[in-house]
């Protein structure tokens, strides 16, 4: 189980919560989220998070295009708006400009 700011993933049983309310994510929008969790920070280039959402189909030499950058953005999209971030004060993921993404620090409330 890994929780941050609320937010709660099994990756054993593929499950999430949002304040203890279940949320229903697609398989990319999963593997994306347990990707960034499990970075707990680093930054995850868009190459990275491909590799995250694809498996097995993509080895790190492999190349990524901006087709599957693109569908990255998107699903990272639908994932903030799962999660209902606020866009000024983002509580899960950040976007780092020209790179990629990465989670949130941690906070007390």
């Amino acid at each position: 189980m890994i929780k941050h700011n609320g937010l709660a993933l099994n990756y054993k049983s593929r499950t999430v919560t949002l304040q203890g309310s279940a949320l229903t994510l697609t398989r990319s929008e999963f593997d994306l989220l347990f990707d960034l969790l499990r970075a707990k920070g680093e930054v995850r280039t868009r190459a990275d998070l491909v590799r995250a959402a694809r498996g097995d189909y993509y080895d790190d030499d492999a190349y990524i295009s901006d087709a599957d950058e693109r569908a990255v953005e998107t699903h990272i999209g639908n994932l903030r708006r799962k999660l209902r971030e606020d866009p000024q004060s983002p509580r899960f993921l950040q976007t780092v400009r020209g790179v990629g993404y990465r989670l949130t620090p941690k906070r007390s409330d």
